[in-house]
């Protein structure tokens, strides 16, 4: 034992994630441990701090129970679907995570792939170069962007940044969420709703939303229009995705994020009309450097006190 407060983490990027603050704690790094539940029985009581993914281990009352002196959590993205915050609160422990750090850049990251998928970017590319350009002339027609039906499921910080950056194209702009908000853009009455009215389903909703875009929703969308998740990828029933890109009944997706991580090439490699991205949408170098500072900055307000940035309230 070090003689520092504990900082319990899952994930070995973590440590790089702590930043400057790593060296005022002893890292228990459960990765390391070939008994998790031992090492939390021997090394429990010093952890003032949990580090995590949002969604890594199940941080619940339980765990909680096993946390004396546990103060802070800090999950370094948006998304916090593996923890009990309620149940965090009622302990007065703190649950803070990455807020408006990186929604801009995911937002950005959505866009491409909804763009990459409409403007036929990939297949174009294919045409050029296997010669199909020359032996068949020009291709199909594409849909403008201006005449595309943005459906977005989930208001929340990302997907409002999605809405402005489209906002711009002249497009029409859809939505969903469970709660209602002062927003320019029409809300629909359920997801199936928003899909039925859509063109291009851009997913955007809590990563505890699963099963959300279930085989339904992907139908409605239909063989004409696209679905892009940057959300996380138990959100999308991801068998009844890949069954309807098959057979024709979804013209195309976008993800960025898969049920599991990281994805097995043979379960996509003849999975037709896809753009495919390894969970790299908020990772900019910017952004990783903003997520890094703000989790550091919460970290350390464990020790020396101080106001905890981005705290999740409900």
């Amino acid at each position: 034992m070090s003689g520092k407060p504990g900082l319990l983490m899952f994930y070995p990027y973590m440590v790089h994630m702590a930043g400057q603050a790593a060296d005022r704690f002893d890292l228990i790094k459960m990765w390391e441990q070939s008994d998790a539940d031992a090492a939390i029985a021997d090394k429990g009581a010093s952890v003032v701090a949990i580090l995590t993914t949002g969604h890594d281990y199940p941080l619940n009352a339980a765990l909680f129970e096993r946390l004396p002196a546990l103060k802070l959590i800090v999950a370094v993205g948006s998304g916090y679907a593996g923890v009990d915050v309620a149940a965090a609160r009622a302990r007065g422990i703190i649950v803070a995570n990455a807020g408006d750090t990186h929604s801009g850049d995911v937002a950005d990251h959505a866009i491409g792939l909804a763009f990459g998928l409409i403007q036929q970017l990939f297949p174009g590319d294919a045409y050029v170069r296997d010669g199909s350009w020359q032996t068949k002339g020009f291709p199909q027609h594409r849909r403008a962007l201006s005449a595309e039906r943005f459906g977005i499921l989930g208001l929340g910080l990302i997907g409002q940044a999605v809405a402005r950056r489209l906002d711009p194209f002249g497009c029409e702009i859809g939505w969903w969420g469970p709660n209602p908000k002062a927003v320019p853009w029409q809300r629909h009455d359920n997801p199936l709703a928003l899909a039925e009215w859509c063109s291009t389903l851009i997913v955007a909703a809590r990563g505890d939303s699963l099963g959300l875009v279930n085989r339904a929703v992907i139908d409605a969308v239909g063989p004409d229009g696209y679905i892009v998740n940057i959300s996380r990828g138990g959100v999308i029933d991801e068998d009844a995705l890949i069954e309807a890109l098959r057979d024709g009944r979804l013209g195309g997706a976008g993800l960025d994020v898969f049920r599991d991580e990281p994805a097995l090439p043979d379960r996509w490699r003849d999975v037709p009309n896809t753009i495919l991205s390894a969970h790299m949408a908020g990772q900019t170098v910017e952004a990783m450097a903003r997520l890094r500072s703000a989790a550091a900055h919460n970290l350390l307000t464990a020790l020396d006190g101080g106001a905890v940035v981005n705290e999740i309230m409900a």
